[in-house]
């Protein structure tokens, strides 16, 4: 059938199928009798119209989801359990709803690129580089790390030192990112973390980072410590970071504690969903600029750009529900009676050697959700977990969304990435350790 629709038309469809699972979803959360099916069947429908464009990986690895999830569905079926066609169409409807509400940031989050500007060189160039673009891909996701990679590339490729800043500098975000992927899975496995517990402890963590790369990439190093050998960071060319960049960071931050402070009903998930839509379109009628055009762009534009996202997470909600229907159904227990910081250690270590192992961090997040769901675990430390794999995992997983991106548009090989971030997942992975036992303490768990 979608077969005779054009790509431009079947692109422009997708893009309102997800805007109006958006809609449906926001609608159920401010009370409003709207069944959650019929977000799923926009997401689902979305999904198929996309489906012929994503990358032969994309497809094999969402396919192998789905059959795994199907699988212990029809297990759980004929143990006597029941199977639910609602919970199954909207399973990560949530998660995913709060992804396409962040999106609507980027019309009013831009990195500038203004061409004619200098680019800054040596340690401050560093320094700067990792600023941006952390702060703006908090913001507005991926789409930053292209911005800027785009403004410092030469002959269409960037330096190793270039890349490591990118890339580690965006995926420290997924520490503490309210608008990020991350946190949107992590709150729908543990949506009752406590943000503000939670950033004492991720927020340093993302410093940590950007840190540690700084000193990595400052610090003399012989040719044989690096290949290919690394520049000296005097010919380090970066991009700059202005004051007024940090403001709309800040104050979206601040306005999920504060709503969330407010309405404690309200999930960080739900508050994210409802708040990012209402901001972006309130500062473009407040610039004089028309909302509607606004979101007709982002309707043909960025939502259709999402497919790699929709068939990932789907699968993964379809792989989620059929895991724990499965267990559910065996009644079996599991040889752990509680989650404390050993459990979540070996939980955050075990997603990361999945990563490396070509196997996205929400694969690994689903999975642990549903064998760690019974022993009803804290799920501020659980979220922690989950945030400190994705931002480590994705960092130096060599078939990771971002790797490959530079891979494609940069011609930089997504194993060399993973080598050149050796050594950061080890000192990362320690210093995630030692967080998950501080946190641990503090929160109580034994």
């Amino acid at each position: 059938m979608f077969a005779r629709i054009s790509d431009t038309a079947r692109r422009r469809l997708a893009g309102c199928l997800i805007l109006f699972a958006m809609l449906a979803v926001a609608a159920g959360l401010l009370g409003l009798p709207v069944s959650p099916s019929m977000a799923g069947v926009g997401y689902w429908g979305a999904a198929l119209l996309l489906w012929p464009g994503l990358s032969r990986r994309n497809r094999l690895q969402a396919l192998v989801l789905l059959l795994v999830g199907a699988m212990c569905l029809v297990v759980s079926a004929w143990l006597g359990a029941e199977v639910s066609v609602s919970r199954l169409l909207s399973s990560n409807t949530g998660l995913l709803s709060m992804l396409v509400a962040v999106s609507f940031l980027s019309l009013v989050s831009r990195p500038n690129d203004e061409q004619e500007e200098r680019l800054p060189r040596g340690k401050g160039a560093v320094a700067s580089t990792l600023g941006a673009v952390h702060l703006f891909g908090s913001v507005i996701n991926l789409s930053s790390v292209f911005i800027i990679g785009d403004r410092l590339a030469r002959r269409n490729s960037v330096s190793r030192e270039q890349a490591i800043v990118l890339i580690r500098g965006f995926t420290a975000a997924a520490f503490w990112s309210p608008f990020f992927g991350a946190m949107a899975v992590a709150l729908s496995v543990a949506p009752h973390a406590r943000l503000s517990r939670l950033w004492l402890v991720s927020m340093p963590l993302a410093l940590l980072a950007m840190v540690l790369t700084f000193y990595q990439l400052s610090r003399p190093t012989s040719p044989k410590q690096s290949r290919p050998p690394a520049a000296p960071i005097t010919d380090f060319v970066g991009y700059p970071l202005h004051l007024g960049g940090i403001w709309l960071p800040a104050l979206l931050a601040i306005a999920v504690l504060v709503l969330h402070q407010l309405w404690p009903a309200l999930s960080i998930l739900a508050i994210i969903t409802l708040l990012a839509p209402v901001f972006s379109l309130s500062v473009l009628a407040a610039g004089k600029r028309s909302p509607l055009a606004a979101i007709g762009r982002l309707t043909a534009g960025r939502l259709p750009q999402m497919g790699n996202e929709l068939a990932l997470f789907l699968a993964a909600g379809v792989l989620a529900y059929g895991l724990e229907t499965l267990l559910s159904s065996w009644g079996g227990s599991l040889p752990l009676e509680h989650f404390g910081a050993t459990e979540a250690s070996l939980t955050y270590l075990a997603i990361v050697l999945l990563s490396l192992c070509g196997i996205h961090p929400i694969v690994g997040i689903a999975l642990a959700g549903s064998v760690l769901t019974p022993l009803e675990p804290d799920h501020t430390l659980l979220a922690l977990v989950f945030l400190s794999s994705w931002a480590i995992g994705t960092a130096t997983g060599p078939l990771s969304g971002i790797n490959l991106a530079f891979q494609g548009r940069y011609g930089i090989d997504s194993f060399a990435i993973m080598r050149w971030n050796s050594s950061y997942l080890m000192l990362m992975s320690a210093s995630v350790v030692a967080a998950i036992w501080l946190l641990a303490r503090m929160l109580g768990v034994q």
